[in-house]
């Protein structure tokens, strides 16, 4: 029992290693962090482009596997055989161009090369060709649609952290207030200028600023700690934001819907991916019809072969050749292949139609939600003038002892109030402002 829980623990160790192990590939970043520099950093290490760019990476390769369909194809062959019969042996089914060999009676080694190069296909290797560059195409823009979610993704998680930020402000702000406001109240308790439940009723209210700047300090923790995720470094990474937020922050683009929508379906990448797939689909249609057309391929041999009785001085020679192929029934095979790729061609373009209703959706959404936030900001800023005003004038009133303590703590808790929804107004702006340039196809 005790070598197993002495195995157990080594098991742990090694996996918690791993984990640490795998941790130390991600960059560590220390110091001041401005948003773009945010935004450079996330395109540079984050997974999810990486594996974006691996797959591109594949289908270049596929595009070259059918590019060399139309190359020369040379491949050399051995066979060695012995017994009392006869046979036929082909080469191994990776080798191209195959090989296939007549083996006689008794002990035989031969060695051939065997060279084939395309002379007609009916457009089908040309069609198969253009359909792996039109996937290459499609994968290119996915991955350009890729990098703006990650801006986005990161701008977002670069705003909520200032608002968390901010929110952390506001709580500290408010109990230094209301340290205070127990530091000046037992004071005047001492003197008996207000009565001793007073200063009870302020230290409540500042255990409840203190309970809410626990909570701000933790989501703000849990904000960076998103955001590096986002960012794709190591969550030890100790990063300080540079950036504020504005109430007046400039647009790289018109507020008109109609042209708003014109730069979205002239840049947004989407478009292009899904067009490529379109056309994918039309040149697999056009390779399914060439299978009606007869293939023509060149082919050349050389060989050499020695075995038991003529053959023991070894023979060779050479043969070239025209291949013709046609076939002319196959159960509907053809048919069946034609019938899939027309099918695909109108999935692909029915997907062209509903990306272009999702895109004016998203550009639609974008454009009310900041017309919405920048309507909200005004009236979060003027609610913040009247919250600051009425806080000042209760703390004179209670000061001089014209007002009860109650109505100084409503006041400071409606100025919290405004403060906090000021900064998520602004905030609310911020990301509707990035929503925007990401549904008309921008980074910034």
């Amino acid at each position: 029992m005790k070598r197993f829980s002495v195995l157990l623990v080594a098991c742990l160790v090694s996996v918690v290693s791993a984990q640490v192990d795998l941790l130390s590939t991600r960059p560590k970043i220390d110091g001041k962090l401005s948003l773009r520099q945010a935004v450079e950093i996330a395109l540079r290490e984050s997974p999810v482009l990486r594996g974006a760019i691996a797959e591109l990476k594949a289908t270049e390769a596929k595009l070259q596997m059918m590019r060399s369909e139309k190359r020369l194809q040379l491949s050399v062959n051995t066979f060695v055989s012995t017994g009392t019969e006869g046979g036929i042996l082909t080469s191994p089914a990776t080798v191209m161009p195959p090989a296939t060999m007549l083996l006689p009676r008794r002990s035989l080694v031969d060695a051939n090369a065997m060279l084939m190069f395309p002379l007609f296909t009916g457009g089908r290797l040309e069609a198969l060709i253009r359909q792996a560059e039109s996937l290459r195409h499609a994968t290119q823009a996915q991955l350009e649609a890729m990098r703006l979610d990650v801006v986005l993704e990161t701008k977002v998680a670069y705003r909520q952290a200032l608002l968390m930020r901010q929110t952390v402000r506001v709580a500290e702000a408010y109990v230094r207030a209301m340290e205070e406001r127990v530091r000046v109240d037992k004071v005047a308790a001492g003197v008996g200028r207000i009565p001793e439940f007073w200063v009870l009723r302020s230290e409540a209210e500042l255990a409840n600023a203190r309970q809410i700047l626990v909570n701000a300090q933790r989501d703000y923790e849990i904000a960076i700690l998103t955001l590096k995720t986002v960012m794709g470094v190591h969550p030890d990474s100790q990063v300080e934001l540079t950036d504020e937020f504005s109430a007046d922050e400039a647009l790289p683009i018109p507020l008109e819907r109609e042209k708003l929508l014109a730069i979205a379906f002239e840049n947004r990448p989407e478009i292009r991916r899904t067009t490529q797939q379109v056309n994918a689909q039309n040149f697999l249609l056009q390779a399914a019809k060439a299978l009606y057309a007869p293939q023509v391929s060149l082919m050349a041999m050389a060989d050499y072969m020695r075995g038991t009785g003529s053959m023991g001085q070894g023979t060779g020679g050479y043969l070239v050749g025209i291949v013709l192929g046609l076939p002319i029934f196959d159960g509907g095979r053809r048919k069946a292949t034609v019938n899939e790729a027309e099918a695909m061609r109108e999935k692909a373009l029915a997907d062209l139609e509903q990306i272009k209703l999702q895109i004016a959706r998203e550009v639609d959404t974008a454009l009310k939600e900041l017309l919405a936030a920048r309507q909200n900001i005004q009236t979060a800023r003027a609610a913040l003038h009247a919250a600051e005003e009425d806080a000042r004038v209760a703390k004179v009133r209670y000061e001089a002892g014209r007002s009860a303590l109650v109505e100084y703590l409503d006041a400071i808790a409606a100025l919290v109030r405004a403060e906090l929804n000021y900064a998520q107004a602004l905030y609310k702006q911020a990301v509707a402002i990035d929503k925007l340039i990401r549904a008309v196809g921008m980074s910034e």
